[in-house]
């Protein structure tokens, strides 16, 4: 974090007062593909993932596109 934190200041926000109000650290597991899974893996279970690190951005619709598969089913 202290390297993100110098990474910051020093190319992103040079010259810039600024206050960091949170920040999130953990393990976040991509691979090379991208495109998300939405598909039955067995008679009765469904799966929306591979998100690719874009949970936040596209979740809400691979969510919807996972109640989708299953309310049709």
């Amino acid at each position: 974090q202290e390297t993100l934190k110098q990474f910051l200041k020093e190319v992103i926000l040079p010259n810039t007062n600024y206050e960091i109000d949170f920040w999130w650290s953990g393990i976040l597991g991509v691979g090379k593909r991208k495109k998300p899974i939405v598909e039955f893996v067995s008679d009765r279970v469904a799966v929306a993932v591979r998100l690719g690190g874009m949970g936040v951005a596209i979740g809400s619709l691979i969510g919807e596109q996972g109640a989708d598969l299953l309310l049709k089913s």
